[in-house]
């Protein structure tokens, strides 16, 4: 298509001829000069113009036009196919920018233009190719700059109307994850990792691959994190269920290695809580049992993390004083006083202190009592002791050294008892030197004058006890002698008679039962001996194997143990002699059955277990032979040759 410059050329060049003839007298000089020339020169010349013109004519139509320069064109006198290749131009960019200026480049024709329907085909093309970019951007993350990118589009075009409803689109789907993101970081936060995770799936159902790639991987690698940090506190739990100072602050240390920006942190503070909870308690514990070193420990050894810097110091004042009042001394109390007054009335071990503080100055008024009635307890004579416990007796009963007085004075009274009963006892122990059961008796007498609750009375009754067996046995020795005698010319049923005379929780009871143990050992071993023989003279099998059972009866260290042993191993033979006729009538079985019965014990006992294997070999013979047998075929003779 020809453009208004190029119609218009033709008559501008006219115009300019005429003008060059009118202005240039070379030019008519040169036209007059050549104007008389004849006809065949100018035939010549006409026919050069005409091949130049030719030749420069197909040159010219040879020649390829050359590209436009766009950023150079006067866009207000350029064409619409001019406008329309340069914004195509523009748009093959593929930038917002690109496609912006291509649709402003040909929105600036008229809307009755008859290239519009090209145009707006083109508009709407490129409008969707922003939104596109929008749309990227938005699936790489980039909300805002989707949204920016979106609303650059012009209002004027059809695409236009897309825009609000594909960015009301990308803001509930960015919502949606957000909500998801926060809903498994809370999840994190309270160690619920397979609810987190399943809140981390639903980002893979999102129409944005952001979410569904990088965020969803980064909840994920939060998840394995949280884990591996919960995983952490593991022994930390396990110090504080174990329980104890050195737990808990094992407790606290592990804790406290977990970082503020980790999902565990939380539950690693919950967790210094609880075990600051047991150390408070434990020193709590301390202040009541005033075990001021184990509170100065504890104290010294505290975290700064706990956040107990000023109660610590409170309670190393405390304890501090109190150590200082454990000394027990005048000096030492008013020290402890002074000490504990550091304690501010706004701080809570203020009442802790005060208490301390009027038990302390109670004690000050009683120590000097306690001393006097120690030092003159110092001279251990009976009244300077006396002297001593009436002073102790001074302290009353709601004075701090009540108790440590009262000791003072049962460890007092002690020494007076035993200063007083000790010539007791030593005259006592004079009496019973001869050893004579009337000397003994007087000693008991003596010793049985220190009365239950005095210090020498465990003593007394110590020394009356081993005076009183002297006695006991003094007394009953004649008898057991005696059964003794009797039990030696084998008279065990006297003897059992005459011991029997010594009654229980004598010193001499527990030998006489052993004797009479042993001597009804030997009646009742003999009585079993005897029945023995009578069951035996029976002489069947039935009443041998009953009398061999008899005397496995009778103990061996008895009289008739030898006996017994000599008839069991007689009456075990003549039972294996038994046995035997039995087996060569043919009782085999029965013999085997006899053979058994003969006890452990006997000297026939190994040739009836040998007797009894061949027996059993008669009744299960092994296989005989087979005569294809060359090994034997070599060892036995032939019983067709005659002779070996």
């Amino acid at each position: 298509m020809r453009t208004d410059r190029e119609q218009l050329a033709p008559t501008e060049i006219r115009h300019s001829s005429a003008r060059l003839d009118s202005a240039n007298p070379v030019r008519k000089l040169f036209q007059n000069t050549f104007g008389k020339l004849s006809w065949q020169v100018w035939a010549i010349l006409l026919v050069l113009a005409s091949g130049g013109i030719g030749f420069a004519a197909t040159s010219w139509l040879l020649q390829l036009p050359k590209t436009p320069n766009c950023p150079r064109i006067f866009w207000p006198v350029a064409s619409a196919s001019m406008r329309l290749y340069c914004a195509q131009l523009e748009a093959e960019k593929g930038t917002v920018d690109g496609l912006l200026a291509a649709i402003n480049l040909v929105e600036a024709l008229s809307k009755d233009h008859p290239l519009r329907s090209e145009i707006d085909s083109n508009v709407e093309q490129w409008a969707k190719e922003i939104l596109n970019i929008a749309e990227k951007e938005f699936n790489e993350g980039s909300l805002v700059a989707a949204i920016e990118t979106a609303r650059r589009i012009p209002n004027n075009v059809q695409a236009y109307n897309l825009v609000e409803e594909r960015i009301e689109s990308w803001q509930s789907t960015w919502s949606e994850g957000e909500k998801i993101f926060a809903a498994a970081q809370e999840r994190l936060r309270e160690s619920e990792w397979n609810m987190a995770f399943r809140e981390a799936i639903k980002l893979l159902y999102l129409e944005n691959q952001y979410w569904a790639t990088t965020k969803y991987g980064e909840l994920t690698q939060e998840i394995q994190r949280a884990q591996e940090e919960s995983r952490q506190l593991d022994g930390a739990y396990v110090a504080l269920r174990r329980g104890g100072i050195d737990n808990w602050f094992k407790a606290v240390e592990d804790a406290e290695k977990i970082e503020s920006n980790s999902y565990a942190y939380q539950e690693a503070r919950e967790l210094i809580a609880k075990a600051k909870e047991k150390i408070v308690e434990h020193i709590e514990g301390l202040i009541d049992k005033r075990d001021w070193q184990a509170l100065l420990d504890v104290t010294d050894r505290l975290p700064e993390s706990l956040g107990l810097k000023e109660e610590a110091n409170d309670w190393q004042t405390i304890a501090t004083a109190g150590a200082d009042a454990q000394m027990g001394t005048v000096e030492s109390l008013e020290s402890a006083i002074v000490i504990a007054q550091q304690i501010e009335p706004n701080r809570p071990l203020y009442q802790v202190a005060q208490d301390l503080i009027g038990r302390w100055t109670l004690e000050i008024e009683d120590v000097a009592v306690l001393e006097k009635a120690k030092s003159l307890a110092q001279l251990g004579t009976t009244e300077n002791l006396n002297a001593a416990i009436a002073q102790a007796e001074l302290i009353p009963r709601d004075n701090p050294r009540y108790r440590e007085a009262r000791e003072e004075i049962g460890r007092w009274v002690s020494q007076v008892q035993t200063i007083e009963d000790q010539p007791i006892l030593d005259r006592a122990e004079e009496l019973a030197m001869s050893g004579t059961v009337p000397a003994l008796q007087a000693a008991i007498a003596q010793a049985s004058l220190i009365g239950q609750n005095r210090a020498l009375y465990n003593k007394a009754q110590e020394r009356i006890g081993q005076w009183r067996s002297i006695i006991e046995e003094q007394e009953d020795r004649p008898f057991l002698d005696q059964a003794n005698t009797l039990a030696s010319s084998k008279d065990y049923g006297a003897a059992i008679e005459a011991a029997r005379k010594i009654g229980r929780g004598r010193a001499l009871y527990r030998e006489a039962r052993a004797n009479i143990r042993d001597w009804e050992q030997e009646i009742q071993a003999q009585k079993d001996y005897q029945e023995a023989i009578i069951v035996a003279e029976a002489r069947t099998p039935e009443a041998l194997v009953a009398a061999l059972n008899i005397l496995r009866r009778i103990p061996s260290s008895t009289d008739v143990g030898g006996e017994s042993a000599q008839a069991l191993n007689r009456w075990s033979y003549q039972l294996l002699s038994m046995a035997e006729n039995l087996a060569n009538s043919a009782s085999i079985e029965e013999a085997i059955r006899l053979a058994r019965r003969i006890p452990s014990e006997s000297s026939a006992y190994e040739s009836a277990r040998a007797q009894i294997q061949t027996w059993q070999q008669m009744l299960n013979p092994a296989p005989n032979p087979t005569p294809s047998s060359p090994l034997l075929q070599t060892n036995f003779p032939n019983p067709r040759s005659g002779s070996r």
